[in-house]
């Protein structure tokens, strides 16, 4: 219905793509696409994975503009008008994104998506500082979308966005134009850690040198320990951090440049964090920020 409700404000069509859900999905969105036939187009078939699912859906979509919305997310009143009134403005930006509200399987408000950011992003910026975006906030051209259809179904968001980073600048606003959950049942990052990791190490790899500036591809290679060292200390594995740094330096030539750069990170993030929790503690109002760049 948070979909439905952007009819208001623009032409859309909604598409849900249906991997045989057994837990009531199929029929709620069922009865929802008879009420609204002239919006909702319902496909349901066999499991075709997630990646395989968003690029058939990506075929039907016949629209000049592309928004995404995982299925356990939502979109706020009057999202889709504000980003696409942008992109008819600045014809050069392929995509433009929103920060989103973040909340628990209850609906319960637990902090915002990411700290404020540039209404322009660019390479160079997403790159160095790793994924910030919010893929259910996502708007991009109708025109890209040949390069996601005819890849390996096997990636993820970031991926998406960095293509798109070298289409043309990202623009961002910084409004709430989303519900996030966080660690949901069906969570990539919660089930599938490691494929996770792995394919956010291919997105970074996919973009060629020559895109970015000198040093760029560095200071994303050492964000990358950063985000693999918290989560390896959270494990207590020693074993993946070593596993990582092996793979990480063996596409860098500066290792020491990269080993600095990486452990200034971890020194910065975790006094930042050390910082909030105490703020938090002291104040019950202060807000999380999950992905502060």
């Amino acid at each position: 219905m948070s979909a439905v409700s952007q009819a208001n404000d623009v032409s859309l069509e909604i598409l849900v793509g249906d991997d045989r859900s057994d837990d009531g999905t199929s029929d709620t969105v069922r009865k929802l696409a008879e009420k609204f036939p002239e919006l909702i187009r319902h496909f349901r078939h066999e499991n075709r994975n997630v990646g395989k699912n968003y690029q058939f859906l990506l075929g039907q979509a016949v629209g000049k503009y592309i928004a995404h919305l995982d299925g356990d997310d939502y979109w706020l009143p009057g999202k889709l008008a504000r980003q696409i009134h942008v992109m008819e403005e600045i014809n050069d930006v392929s995509a433009c994104y929103t920060n989103a509200l973040c909340v628990d399987d209850a609906g319960e408000l637990i902090g915002l998506f990411n700290n404020k950011q540039p209404a322009r992003i660019d390479l160079n910026y997403l790159l160095a500082r790793g994924n910030f975006l919010n893929n259910t906030t996502a708007v991009y051209r109708a025109k890209f979308k040949k390069f996601f259809i005819e890849r390996s179904p096997e990636y993820i968001d970031y991926e998406i966005h960095l293509y798109l980073a070298r289409q043309g600048e990202l623009a961002y606003l910084n409004v709430v134009g989303a519900g996030y959950r966080v660690r949901s049942g069906s969570s990539l990052i919660l089930n599938q850690g490691e494929f996770v990791r792995d394919h956010y190490w291919h997105a970074i790899c996919s973009v060629p040198d020559y895109h970015c500036s000198a040093g760029v591809k560095l200071m994303a290679q050492a964000d990358f320990l950063r985000r693999v060292f918290f989560k390896a200390l959270r494990l207590r594995s020693l074993a993946m951090l070593l596993k990582w740094w092996v793979l990480v330096s063996a596409k860098q030539n500066r290792k020491i440049k990269l080993l600095f750069s990486a452990t200034a990170l971890i020194v910065v993030t975790g006094s930042r964090e050390i910082v909030e929790f105490l703020a938090s503690t002291a104040s019950k109002s202060t807000v999380r920020i999950f992905y502060r760049r």
